[in-house]
């Protein structure tokens, strides 16, 4: 397996797609922290990406309930 950080599919700094390619083609995993303002999550909201491939989506989330 060859890993890779993709800039070009998410720029932004609390994002972050690592691809990795094996004899089936490519995977991708995707690592979101959402600081205090949530600026990842209203991104992904706004850019909506399309990776069929994605195996697994988490991070630090930091959403608090208002209740």
């Amino acid at each position: 397996m060859r890993f890779v950080l993709y800039l070009d599919i998410v720029n932004h700094c609390n994002i972050n797609v690592l691809a990795f390619h094996n004899d089936y083609g490519i995977d991708f995993i995707i690592n979101i922290y959402s600081d205090s303002n949530q600026t990842a999550l209203h991104f992904l909201c706004q850019n909506i990406i399309n990776l069929n491939n994605t195996i697994i989506m988490t991070g630090d989330f930091n959403i608090r309930d208002s209740d």
